[in-house]
């Protein structure tokens, strides 16, 4: 089997998530609205002013994927979040007259009409929903009326599965600022990572056929690899040098540890069987592993590695060597390079996922810039893992 398809075939697998949850209420609305051809999720982010597309059902299978813009950058939805009010247009191609990726694509998708719905968490915007259709006048008000009724199910369904996810990332959040304190990696190194993380899985979704939803969980728990450490002694985690052959077989237990948190996190909420939970857990468990099999702890082959955790992996190593330390400098932009492709090579690495980073170099160094430590702490050489 190729290798891009037996990545792809491990993410098919992994848990329900939204997607699966919406095209079973598109089934339901199609019943009786059969003119309603597709409804589709966009979240907001309101730190950075970021429409996301995160899921979408289609009567044709067709789907906007990896899509953003700024919430600025969209005057009449502004407005409309503004008002808080909902919009039907009945003739998509003379009420949308710019060229926006967004609008071309639904133009290529011979839709005709619209109707969108704002949902927010109290007063605050969290998303849209958008209904389309192929026909004129599709959304008369007994229809829009009838999916109000859709618009708050599904609004509920999201405000549900945010609030555990919301739930998920405090406990990360809690964990993570354990794992700064007790961490000799300081500065904004997870921070760092997790947008390496999310830009290398951005740049293979089209390639793996990755959804939305897997790359905003990949972002949200990438921080979590190492939450494990917490259970480490100090006198091992913060040890100058390296590590004897017993504190370092002490040190590998912290993925052990790390997994057993999750696995409690996720119980409490309920969401065993929930790609968020495959996701958080699997870059837990598997982030250590190399694909040559000489990782930890289970010595896993390069194929048999979660692609999560392939990705964080390479986001991990290029963040730890283009970072000053206090024991070392930054490397160049060459030495990372040399460097990433040699571990790609020797199959420690993810190769395709190693020359996904590397392609994307502008924004790579923008991320480098944007995220850098202010100040480098104490020399302290750490204890190696």
């Amino acid at each position: 089997m190729p290798f891009d398809s037996l990545a792809l075939k491990k993410i098919e697998l992994a848990r329900s998530d939204i997607t699966s949850r919406l095209t079973g209420l598109h089934d339901i609305v199609r019943g009786r609205h059969p003119l309603v051809h597709r409804i589709a999720l966009v979240l907001y982010e309101a730190d950075s002013d970021l429409l996301r597309t995160f899921a979408s059902s289609s009567d044709k299978g067709e789907t906007l994927q990896h899509y953003e813009v700024h919430l600025a950058a969209v005057p009449s939805l502004r407005a409309l979040a503004r008002e808080h009010v909902s919009r039907v247009i009945d003739n998509l191609d003379l009420a949308l007259r710019q060229n926006s990726p967004h609008t071309l694509w639904l133009k290529a998708q011979a839709y005709r009409s619209s109707y969108t719905v704002p949902v927010y968490s109290g007063d605050h915007l969290t998303a849209f929903l958008f209904f389309d259709s192929r026909e004129l006048h599709a959304f008369t008000s007994e229809v829009a009326s009838d999916l109000d009724v859709i618009a708050d199910i599904l609004a509920q369904l999201y405000q549900l599965r945010l609030a555990a996810v919301n739930t998920l990332v405090g406990a990360v959040d809690v964990a993570k600022g354990l794992a700064r304190i007790r961490d000799v990696e300081t500065g904004r190194h997870l921070e760092r990572m997790a947008a390496y993380s999310r830009l290398v899985a951005a740049s293979l979704a089209e390639r793996l056929g990755l959804s939305d939803e897997f790359v905003e969980y990949l972002h949200l728990f990438a921080p979590l690899h190492d939450i494990g450490k917490v259970g480490i002694p100090d006198r091992i985690l913060l040890k100058p040098g390296r590590l004897d052959d017993e504190e370092r077989l002490c040190m590998q237990q912290h993925v052990s540890v790390g997994v057993q948190l999750a696995r409690n996190i996720i119980a409490d909420l309920g969401i065993d069987n929930d790609l968020a939970a495959a996701v958080m857990l699997n870059l837990v468990a598997h982030h250590h592993e190399r694909g040559d099999g000489s990782g930890y702890p289970q010595g896993l082959k390069l194929a048999d590695i979660p692609l999560e955790a392939r990705i964080v992996a390479v986001a991990d190593v290029y963040d730890a060597i283009s970072s000053q330390r206090p024991y070392k400098p930054a490397w160049t932009e060459e030495e990372c390079v040399a460097e990433l492709r040699r571990e790609a090579a020797l199959q420690r690495l993810d190769p395709v996922c190693v020359e996904a980073l590397i392609a994307a170099k502008e924004e790579r160094l923008r991320i480098c810039n944007q995220l850098s430590d202010e100040e480098v702490a104490a020399p302290a050489a750490p204890a190696a893992a």
